[in-house]
């Protein structure tokens, strides 16, 4: 098989500065919950100059974890709430934040897939 124009550029080559910031930052999360940190200790470690972002970014993996860990591994929240360390009404209200967010793309995409031309 030929081989491509992009074959040998690194992963990030079609990511701009903020997207390559926040996969950083979501990997130093990770790294910091899987040697044992809180959450919030995990979080601390990310340097991002833009502070909103950071909050973005922090709030996005607050909902991630929730996810993979109730959702896919059926992990009781109050459990989740004391391997992270957090209180489990911030939990809660990511869990609440994360439900709003499917709603509202569910809809979007239905008022979009009844627009002319996207049958």
């Amino acid at each position: 098989m030929a081989e491509k124009w992009y074959d040998g550029l690194p992963d990030d080559a079609f990511l701009n500065e903020t997207d390559i910031a926040y996969e950083k930052a979501i990997s130093q999360i990770r790294e910091g919950l899987e040697k044992g940190l809180d959450f919030d200790s995990a979080c601390a470690a990310v340097k991002v100059d833009n502070e909103k972002l950071k909050k973005h970014i922090i709030d996005d993996m607050l909902k991630v974890i929730i996810a993979e860990e109730h959702y896919n591994k059926n992990i009781p929240l109050d459990k989740l709430a004391a391997a992270l360390k957090v209180p489990m009404e911030r939990l809660e209200s990511a869990k609440a934040e994360m439900l709003e967010d499917v709603k509202n793309s569910s809809i979007k995409a239905f008022y979009k897939a009844l627009k002319p031309g996207n049958a």
